[in-house]
């Protein structure tokens, strides 16, 4: 088992574990945020035919300099599909969307028409094309609409539907079981006795789960372990509906440090024991009969960096996504001392500032304190050898899933 090793280490040894779930189909409507498994292509020319843009006018080609008069013929109504071509000196009312004649040129938008009786006057000139949607200008036949690896948009899901698609075929949704080892905490609507917490990390960490596109099995409370009993008696069989094990608590000192001995006793083989990260050091991983188990720290701020750094690129890469996040560089609003050599992650509030993408950092950095998690977006990288944050310096920053950016006054 490695020890004290580096955020990029444990991602190594996460990565040579860790393999994509299988594909399923799953309808349209349920395919929002999924990550597609397969490239989506077009299956049809969009628009399938020449349609007019406007509601108007039809105008042949030889008609398009103006200073003449155009019989009117019947109108084509929605959905009505014209069964000759259009000749020159003739024209007829199309619909905007209105699939167009052949031999039509332009469209000459209603407003702007002047119709006395059966006969329309076009004073003025128009272009080949002014008004009208030509076959395959947005799609062609074969052009790739969702890209294997993408996350499902609601704008791809409209463009999905105006092909007719039914289903999707994306990575299958990973499963996750939260244990948590803290024989002192009790679940979060409960009242607390003496010496009793109530559990926010089990809603929290569910609630990150869910938007990285993962789903719950169940959350555990092992309490007092009795004595001779397992992990296992104590969390039923969550541990068999999941692909992703997650430990909350038990993670440091004599008295608590439960986690690495009570995963070893459920036959767990550890791969890792504590990162070289402040907070959230003490984090491990391991595997459960092949599946992969994390354990996090029960100090708030510590639990919700170390989800980020281990539970969220694990959820990534199940769905065939990339393991390490995204960095950017962006200026710091804030100053902020670092004391000693720990490399050190904060929390951080990605915002818009007189036009420019900035990074704020939270107060309320403690590892026990939660203050932070109301507005953080994003985690501020400062490695062991970074020197005191200055306003307006650089940092490197890690915008999380879901960020939702700001814009101060």
């Amino acid at each position: 088992m490695l020890k004290n090793i580096v955020v990029e280490d444990a991602w190594e040894v996460l990565r040579s574990v860790i393999v994509p779930l299988q594909p399923e189909s799953v309808l349209l409507n349920d395919a929002l945020g999924r990550i597609a498994a397969i490239d989506i292509a077009a299956t049809d020319d969009l628009p399938h035919a020449n349609q007019s843009a406007v509601d108007g006018f039809v105008i042949h080609n030889d008609n398009l300099l103006g200073n003449c008069e155009l019989k009117i013929g019947d109108p084509l109504g929605p959905g009505k599909i014209p069964n000759s071509p259009l000749l020159p000196g003739n024209t007829v009312k199309v619909g905007t969307g209105g699939v167009l004649p052949e031999g039509t040129a332009a469209v000459i938008p209603e407003e702007k028409s002047a119709v006395q009786g059966n006969y329309l006057s076009v004073e003025t000139k128009y272009f080949s094309g002014s008004n009208v949607r030509t076959q395959g200008e947005d799609f062609k036949l074969g052009d790739i609409i969702v890209g294997r690896h993408e996350r499902l948009t609601p704008g791809m899901l409209g463009v999905l539907a105006a092909f007719g698609q039914e289903t999707v075929k994306v990575y299958r949704q990973p499963s996750v079981a939260l244990l948590c080892l803290g024989p002192e905490i009790i679940p979060h609507d409960f009242s607390p006795l003496d010496g009793q917490v109530r559990d926010s990390n089990g809603l929290l960490l569910s609630s990150l789960i869910v938007q990285e596109g993962g789903r719950i099995t169940g959350l555990r409370y092992i309490g007092e372990k009795p004595e001779g009993s397992s992990i296992l008696d104590k969390s039923g069989n969550i541990f068999e509906k999941a692909d992703l094990i997650v430990t909350i608590g038990g993670a440091y000192g004599d008295f608590s440090k439960l986690a690495p001995s009570i995963l070893r006793e459920a036959g767990a083989e550890m791969l890792f024991w504590e990162i070289l990260s402040k907070p959230g050091s003490h984090s491990g991983g391991g595997i459960w009969r092949s599946k992969p188990i994390l354990a996090l720290s029960g100090n708030a701020a510590a639990c919700v960096v170390g989800y980020h750094l281990l539970v969220s690129p694990v959820l990534r890469k199940m769905q065939g996504l990339n393991l390490e996040p995204q960095r950017v560089m962006l200026p710091s609003i804030d100053k902020y001392k670092k004391n000693g050599k720990s490399r050190r992650f904060l929390r951080g509030q990605i915002i818009v500032d007189d036009g420019m993408l900035k990074v704020r950092i939270l107060p309320g950095q403690k590892s026990s304190m939660m203050r932070s998690l109301l507005d953080y977006n994003s985690l501020i990288d400062l490695r062991p050898e970074h020197p005191p944050v200055q306003e307006n310096s650089l940092v490197a920053v890690i915008p999380l899933h879901g960020s939702n950016i700001v814009e101060i006054d």
